[in-house]
């Protein structure tokens, strides 16, 4: 009777395991599908971003077009050929543009295969006919489609109505004809193996829109969607699993299953009293799975534990294009110190050591023990290798302080080998390996160092680093300077502003440009240091432009790498304050970069900083995404075009036409335009004509030190002068 008692009691412990083993199971489920969930959302995402560029790019020769025809609407055949065709390059995706005076296609390049079109009158197909009336709406570039060509294929179609400059007339439509299939292959829409991809929103209507790509199945399957801005209206992509279900089968966790019922069986049998209650179960469940992964010293993960996600690693980093890097510590000395103290005494040594190694890295990286005094560290997104080697170093500094053990004091270093994916190998294995030789040579060169398994990378990592320390070395010594060149109102010619330059007095190179620092120092985070220098310095002296009675503003460079700290905008703006004068005065000047729609905490903090008076501005304009969806939903109030669009302005009407458009885009953005590199009168006459209201260049004065710009510009604007 007593062993049917136990026996019943025995199986009633191991069901009630099992239903909570299957619980435990469904729950990691859930966590695996969830983060499905945000990787297909991140590859959508860049995806999108590869979708825009794509077609701004295919759009760019469109809007050149139309900012020529409006200049010289009496155009001729041959004029319209030579013009398309020095715009299409073959890595563009457009197979023809048409332009149609007065609704009628007259002019068409290719020619070849599209005769049909020629003759053509948009009023005569009701569809067509109203997308024109669209974008005549709009006054911007709407894309249509895919739709049936009149000669035959399909494409998309966008259409752009153009107005004679001299009188604001209407001139007519053109048209771009782009082959979608291509610029959605050349995307990656249909290259990912892991996700099937669909695309919706014909004629940029969104989710309301017609399905473009992908099957329409995918639609009703739960799928992560994010919008692609078009000029007019938006199309939507989705993602989802390559085989149909954001949750792996149950039966997937097979070693779970084993393990779980296992152990079931076995505190069943053996302890089942201590299992009665539910929560013992999912508490010994949780220990036995905690055990399984991270060693019982440290409480860190284990060879096993650590060896899969390293594998992980480089299947994630393989897929992004991204980089990594191993580092493996060995303690310097330790036998000896376990041998004369004891083997508690280094158990507890190896527990103090293992926090000091953990709160000295980043919440995304990893640290596991391998064993005895050996660990190794897993760095995530790895920008550049010398970042590797200066989380090495913090690591070095972190172990080095002395530690009472048991009564004593002691004190250890580590010599550590850094190895980077991919350079230094594409399989757990190999990168193991070569971080492990790294960190021989580490001990060879005399302990207490790192080391790169690849030569070249430790040459540059050394290098970097001693431009790193001599940076800081003359912030401490007030070796830099701030320079500033003026920028003049287009109209008056008048100086309105002047933008702040970093240099350098270097002790032994003499006067260095930032092109010679700033790239270390936006690796390395000593940048925000930098930063704060010029903010500080440049807004005390422009307190004694304005005592001196110039009426002027400031201009700063921020760095993206600025923007990653959520009290960075207070710390600015209390600088501000401190040196009185008034935050309206000042401008940052940003890199398109910012403004990238995976930037979401930098977006919050420009939003912060523009509501809190200060204004901004995106640098170098036309170089980099140029997106006016962006810059439509930030508050930039100005745009500098590049000083190489200038300069080459006078090349040819194309060149011309281009800095134009900008200067045309920036003011129906209702955005203020500064044109960079401005060293000629005849640049400088132009660029106003085109509505340029602000000029910057050699022209107007060169970056000079605070007391030769006040000698300069302050006698003429002090009152009475």
């Amino acid at each position: 009777m007593r062993a049917g008692l136990s026996l019943l009691a025995a199986l009633a412990v191991f069901l009630g395991g099992q239903l909570l083993l299957t619980r435990t199971i469904h729950g990691e489920q859930q966590r695996d599908a969830e983060l499905q969930r945000f990787l297909a959302l991140q590859e959508l995402a860049a995806v999108r971003a590869r979708v825009e560029g794509e077609l701004n790019a295919n759009l760019i020769s469109v809007r050149t077009l139309r900012a020529q025809i409006a200049l010289n609407p009496e155009l001729e055949t041959r004029q319209f050929e030579r013009l398309v065709s020095e715009l299409l390059t073959a890595d563009l995706h457009t197979r023809h543009i048409a332009a149609a005076p007065d609704l009628v296609v007259r002019y068409i390049f290719p020619r070849e295969g599209n005769e049909a079109a020629l003759g053509f009158d948009y009023r005569t197909n009701a569809e067509q006919y109203q997308s024109i009336e669209t974008a005549i709406d709009a006054g911007e570039i709407v894309i249509n489609g895919p739709v049936e060509l009149v000669q035959g294929g399909r494409a998309l179609i966008g259409r752009v109505p153009v107005y004679k400059r001299a009188d604001g007339e209407f001139w007519g439509v053109i048209s771009v004809v782009i082959d979608h299939e291509r610029l959605f292959r050349d995307a990656g829409l249909m290259t990912s193996q892991r996700w099937r991809i669909g695309l919706r929103g014909q004629d940029g209507k969104g989710m309301s829109g017609q399905i473009m790509l992908g099957e329409p199945a995918l639609w009703q399957e739960e799928p992560v969607t994010v919008p692609v801005e078009l000029p007019v209206g938006s199309w939507v992509l989705a993602a989802v699993p390559a085989d149909g279900s954001w949750e792996s089968p149950l039966l997937s966790y097979r070693w779970q299953w084993l393990i779980g019922s296992g152990l079931n069986m076995a505190l069943g049998l053996m302890i089942f009293g201590l299992l009665v209650s539910r929560r013992r179960l999912q508490g010994a469940l949780s220990t036995i799975r905690h055990q399984a992964r991270f060693d019982s010293l440290t409480e860190l993960p284990n060879r096993q534990y650590f060896m899969h996600q390293l594998s992980e690693a480089i299947y994630r980093a393989r897929r992004e294009q991204r980089r990594f890097a191993l580092l493996f510590i060995d303690l310097d000395h330790f036998k000896e110190i376990n041998d004369s103290l004891g083997h508690d005494a280094g158990d507890e040594l190896l527990q103090s050591i293992s926090e000091r190694i953990r709160v000295t890295l980043r919440g995304q990286d990893m640290v596991g023990r391998f064993g005895g005094d050996e660990f190794v560290v897993l760095l995530h997104d790895l920008s550049d290798p010398v970042d590797a080697e200066i989380v090495a170093g913090k690591l070095l500094h972190a172990l080095h302080p002395a530690q009472s053990i048991q009564g004593h004091d002691v004190t250890i270093d580590g010599s550590i080998g850094i190895a980077v994916y991919p350079e230094d190998g594409h399989s757990a294995g190999d990168l193991l390996k070569h971080a492990d030789l790294a960190m021989y040579a580490a001990k060879s060169a005399g302990r207490g160092t790192s080391h790169f398994f690849n030569d070249s990378l430790r040459q540059r990592a050394d290098s970097h680093l001693k431009l790193h320390n001599e940076i800081k070395q003359g912030l401490a010594e007030d070796q830099f300077q701030v320079y500033y060149q003026p920028i003049v109102e287009a109209a008056s010619r008048r100086v309105v502003c002047v933008e702040a330059l970093l240099r350098w007095q270097h002790p032994r190179r003499g006067l260095l440009g930032p092109g010679q620092f700033i790239p270390v120092a936006e690796r390395t985070g000593v940048i925000r240091d930098l930063g704060n220098f010029v903010l500080r310095r440049g807004c005390k002296d422009l307190a004694s432009m304005l005592a001196s009675g110039l009426d002027i503003r400031l201009a700063l460079n921020r760095s993206p790498r600025e923007f990653n700290d959520r009290q960075t905008v207070m710390r600015w703006l209390e600088m501000i304050d401190d040196s009185g004068v008034a935050r309206e005065r000042l401008t940052f000047e940003i890199t398109e970069s910012v403004l990238m729609p995976d930037q979401t905490r930098q977006h919050r903090l420009l939003r912060r900083l523009n509501a809190e008076g200060v204004s901004l501005a995106i640098d170098d304009f036309g170089k980099g995404y140029s997106s006016v969806t962006y810059l439509r939903k930030f508050p930039v109030g100005q745009i500098k075009i590049d000083r190489v669009f200038v300069q080459d302005m006078n090349d040819g009407p194309e060149q011309l036409a281009l800095v134009e458009a900008l200067a045309k885009m920036a003011q129906a953005l209702h955005l203020q335009v500064v044109a960079e590199g401005v060293e000629t009168d005849e640049q400088a006459d132009r660029l106003t004509e085109l509505g340029c209201q602000l000029l910057q260049g050699f022209l107007f004065g060169r970056p000079m030190p605070l007391k030769e710009l006040l000698e300069r510009f302050a006698a003429s604007a002090s009152p009475g002068k």
